[in-house]
Formats: C-alpha cells, sequence, structure tokens
C-alpha cells in the first residue's frame, strides 16, 4: 500500500446526528467516561466528578491531586486510575472515592495510564514511561528511549505497548525484554496520541495535523491522513476499525482505516475538541473546551 495524502471526502458513512448537549461551566474535558449507567466521569481541574446528566449535579467526587488531571481509566474491579500534572498517580475505590495508593516516581507530569491485569502503565513529560506492580504498587521497571514529552501509551497487547512522544516519534517497546522493538519516524510535529489498528496497524494523530497508519512490524507508514487544521490530540479506533480523530480545530473527523477516506466530520463544537468516546460502532461522545459533551449517532 502506498502513502497517501489529501484524502478527499468521498462519502457520508455515518450520520452523525446529535443527538443532545450536556453543558457544564465547571470543567474543560481533557478526559471524561459516560458510564452504561449513564452517569459521567469527568475531570474538574484537580478533581475527578461523578455526575448525574439528568439532574446535572455531581453525585461523588474524588479529591486529591494537586494540579491538573489529564487521564483516569476505570476497571471492571471498581478501580479508578488517575495520573495529573502533580507528577503522581492515584489509585481509588470507586465505589466510596477512597483514595488507595499514591504512586510517586514520575518527575514530570504524568500524562497517560494504561492498565492491564497487575501491571499500571505509566507516560510523562520527563521522557519515560513506568511500568508499576499493582500489588506493591512499586515502579518494577522505567523504559527509557525518547528524547521529549511520552504523550500517550496504548497497549498493543499483553506482551507490547506503543508509545507518542513530542520527539515526533512513536515506538514500539516489548514488556518482556523492556526493549524497543521499533521507532516510527515521520511526523514533522509532537506525536500527540496513538491507538492500534487490525492487521498489526498502529495510527497516530500529531501537532503537525495529519494522522499516519504504520505496518507495526517494519515500521513503515502507510498512509497520511490530512484534513484536520490543527493539532490532533485523540485519536481512538472503532470495532469495525474506522478511526475517530478530534483535533483543536474544533471537528471530530471519522477515516477509513483501509481506504484512507473521511466518512464524516462534525464540526458543531466552538473551541477545541480534546477527546471522544466510542459507545458503540455508530455513536459517539465528544468533549470540548467548549465546556461540552455532545452526544451523537
Amino acid at each position: 500500500m502506498s502513502e497517501k495524502t489529501n484524502i478527499p471526502i468521498k462519502s457520508i458513512a455515518y450520520k452523525c446526528e446529535l443527538v443532545r448537549t450536556i453543558p457544564d461551566d465547571s470543567v474543560v474535558l481533557f478526559d471524561f467516561l459516560v458510564l452504561k449507567t449513564g452517569e459521567i466521569l469527568t475531570e474538574c481541574s484537580n478533581t475527578i466528578k461523578l455526575w448525574d446528566p439528568t439532574c446535572q449535579t455531581s453525585t461523588r467526587s474524588f479529591i486529591g491531586h494537586s494540579n491538573w488531571i489529564w487521564h483516569f481509566k476505570l476497571t471492571d474491579q471498581n478501580q479508578l486510575f488517575s495520573c495529573s500534572a502533580d507528577k503522581t498517580v492515584k489509585i481509588w475505590n470507586f465505589l466510596t472515592s477512597e483514595c488507595l495508593a499514591t504512586l510517586h516516581a514520575h518527575a514530570d507530569w504524568v500524562n497517560y495510564i494504561q492498565v492491564l491485569d497487575n501491571a499500571l502503565y505509566s507516560a510523562s513529560d520527563d521522557c519515560t514511561i513506568k511500568i508499576w506492580d499493582m500489588k506493591s504498587n512499586k515502579c518494577t521497571k522505567t523504559l527509557t528511549g525518547h528524547n521529549h514529552y511520552v504523550h500517550c501509551i496504548k497497549l498493543v497487547d499483553e506482551n507490547t505497548l506503543v508509545s507518542a512522544s513530542a520527539d515526533r516519534t512513536l515506538k514500539l517497546w516489548c514488556l518482556v525484554s523492556h526493549q524497543c522493538q521499533m521507532t516510527y519516524i515521520g511526523h514533522s510535529n509532537w506525536v500527540l496520541c496513538c491507538d492500534v489498528l487490525e492487521s498489526d496497524r498502529i495510527v497516530s494523530g500529531s501537532a503537525d495535523t495529519s494522522l499516519k497508519i504504520w505496518d507495526k512490524k517494519i515500521g513503515k507508514c502507510l498512509m497520511t491522513l490530512n484534513g484536520h487544521t490543527n493539532d490532533v490530540v485523540r485519536v481512538k479506533v472503532s470495532e469495525k476499525d474506522d478511526i475517530f480523530s478530534c483535533s483543536k480545530d474544533r471537528s471530530v473527523r471519522i477515516w477509513s482505516s483501509l481506504t484512507g477516506e473521511c466518512l464524516a466530520i462534525v464540526d458543531d463544537h466552538n473551541d477545541y475538541v480534546l477527546n471522544i468516546q466510542l459507545l458503540n460502532s455508530r455513536e459517539f461522545v465528544s468533549g470540548s473546551s467548549d465546556r461540552t459533551l455532545k452526544f451523537w449517532k
């Protein structure tokens, strides 16, 4: 497959009808999570809050971080993990809001976390990725190789992890040997986000306004997806293997990972779109610094 650029919009495969908008003046929405109950978890500066959208009131708060919260993860075991500009990761009992542990080891902002079984992975502006044993809450390994901020990490499988960095590269890490297996070079600015596609492929989004699809095994860029006009800050892959990207250009774009075709554009927000959550193959939620969540189907 040859590299493609300037992909045109050939068809609209997604309706992207706006179902509802939830405003909240107290949040910027760097991260959020819509639960199956309909409740919504959002970051509110240095606090995580659980909201009842029907009455737009907070029903629970997770208080303890001393700076901005960038990312959080909720597990099936009712454990909530959060990472912050205060250089820490915190583990919470989701049902009681109790902070169970605070993990110290990073020397700068902690930007992203991943959780698998008894292991926790964290990415930081200190240019490292740390691996934590959740039984002891101790850092057991530090992955080094990036020479600038590590913005995002995603687990490819139980033995492999991909990272996106401000050094303009992505790296593939073996979690057994703790060695870098591959470096993906091609972006011309910070790589801000990444996710995993089928057929041994990786997708990345960058401050160079593009997305790139990579062959995981040989490190080759298969396609470049152009269309955004500002930083691509989050990318998510659907169960159909389509790509959802959101950008500081105030839009969400949906792409075919096979052809590179732009399938739909949503541009209803009034400020940066900072995150998206896929509810199923068709429905998704976008969160923006215009302080709204928008539900689409």
